[in-house]
């Protein structure tokens, strides 16, 4: 208790951080101006006859001072007791009192002292003991771990960090931590035209698109995709060839533009190539010519004769083989002698002779080439009768349809010639001539027998 103005009183306590708190009395005491009587006692005391057992400062005589307060005497009695009070106390871990540590709660020790009245004064301590406690913090984290304001970017089992636990003593926690690590890689690809990665077709060459898996780890896997896009390569091959054309193992004998094969370009991809193709066609001909006697050809050779076989070959409007054969009809110029007997006069290609003699005619084949018949003429003027009896060469019938029958003495050959004096067929020892196959017209026989030649002309109809 204070009765005088102070600003010096301190008292010191414990602040809910546990530790000293200092508190300094500003204090200001107005007096009364009384007269007191101050007692003090130990848990009683006798004034005027009145036992008291407790301080009072109710025996008062009340007056005014010069400060306006009361001026009363006043029994200022201070009954001082013996105390006997409990310490509360909490403390963490271990607490020491009076010089002994305790280290457990306990409600039982006792230290006895004066109190400030100078009493007895026994205190009993009743100490409850909270523990600090350990523990451990396992983290397993990818890359770095943010612990209480510190970045860990490294596995660790060191770091602590200081709390209070729910006693309000001391809770230690030590980081148990595994970093483990992301990681990054490339994957590197060539495709042709378009490769799908992770779902999604590239088209172009690229080096940006990612993927994040996660690796053994736990933690992201990022695979950066380098990609290499080559194209495949369309081209067109024009081709001009004659009848056919071999083209990778295939032959074309027609024109095409839709004829493909695909092989591997220089980067690796599909090249496609398209054949256009154009097919030009060797001919070949037939040169039908007739010439009289002998006939000179394109090749330079002279022909005498009729042929089908010479070929020549030369090139055609396309620029391919033109082969040209050679067909060939010789038909030959005719410079015969004939000759013939009459009785009295004999007609010849529309003239009359009655006399013997050499006569000359200048026509043309029926193949149109030169003729000049020679007839050696005899004209009898005697009977039929002499004169086959000197021949005895007899022709029939005559005219004919086909079969003609000779009748000769000695009969050796038979030669036939058509109109203009071309012999056409000869026949030996053969009694019977068969003209069926021979067109209609005027044909002479050149008789050979055991007597001479006679001549005698037949009509084939």
């Amino acid at each position: 208790a204070y009765t005088a103005s102070t600003t010096t009183p301190t008292y010191v306590e414990t602040n809910a951080a546990g530790c000293d708190s200092t508190v300094t009395l500003h204090l200001t005491i107005n007096n009364s101006t009384v007269n007191t009587e101050t007692a003090t006692a130990c848990d009683s005391y006798t004034w005027h006859g009145t036992a008291f057992t407790q301080s009072t400062n109710t025996a008062t005589y009340v007056t005014t001072n010069a400060i306006g307060c009361d001026s009363t005497i006043t029994l200022h009695l201070t009954i001082n007791n013996s105390t006997s009070y409990s310490e509360m106390v909490t403390a963490c871990d271990t607490y020491t009192w009076h010089g002994t540590a305790y280290t457990a709660s306990t409600n039982t020790p006792t230290y006895q002292t004066t109190n400030a009245v100078g009493c007895d004064s026994t205190v009993t301590l009743h100490l409850t003991i909270n523990y600090s406690n350990t523990g451990v913090d396992n983290q397993t984290v990818c890359d770095s771990y943010t612990w209480h304001g510190t970045v860990y970017t490294a596995s660790t089992t060191t770091p602590t960090f200081v709390e209070t636990n729910a006693a309000g003593c001391d809770s230690t926690v030590t980081l148990h931590l595994t970093v483990n690590y992301s990681n990054t890689g490339v994957e590197t690809q060539t495709a042709c035209d378009s490769y799908t990665w992770h779902g999604t077709a590239y088209t172009a060459s690229t080096t940006t698109p990612t993927f994040v898996e996660t690796n053994v780890a736990g933690c992201d896997s990022t695979v950066t995709l380098h990609l290499t896009i080559n194209n495949s390569t369309a081209n067109t091959e024009t081709a001009t060839a004659c009848d056919s054309y071999t083209w990778h193992g295939t032959v074309y004998i027609t024109s095409t533009d839709t004829a493909t094969f695909v092989t591997t370009n220089a980067v690796g991809c599909d090249s496609t190539i398209t054949l256009n193709l154009t097919i030009n066609v060797s001919t070949m001909s037939v040169d039908v010519q007739t010439a009289c006697d002998s006939y000179t050809w394109i090749d330079g050779t002279e022909y005498t004769q009729s042929t089908n076989t010479p070929t020549f070959m030369t090139t055609n409007a396309a620029g391919c083989d033109s082969t040209i054969t050679l067909n060939l009809t010789i038909n030959y110029s005719a410079n015969v002698t004939i000759a013939d007997t009459a009785e009295n006069s004999f007609v010849w290609n529309g003239t009359t002779y009655t006399e013997s003699g050499t006569y000359t005619w200048q026509g043309t084949t029926e193949a149109g080439c030169d003729s000049t018949v020679t007839l050696n003429l005899v004209i009898n003027t005697v009977g039929i009768d002499e004169v086959d009896g000197i021949v005895q060469v007899s022709v029939y019938p005559n005219p004919t349809n086909g079969l003609i029958n000779i009748v000769a003495d000695g009969l050796k050959m038979v030669e036939l010639y058509d109109i203009v004096g071309r012999k056409i067929a000869t026949y030996t020892d053969q009694k019977t001539i068969d003209l069926t196959q021979q067109p209609s017209g005027t044909y002479t026989l050149r008789i050979c027998h055991g007597n001479g030649v006679a001549i005698r002309r037949v009509v084939k109809r």
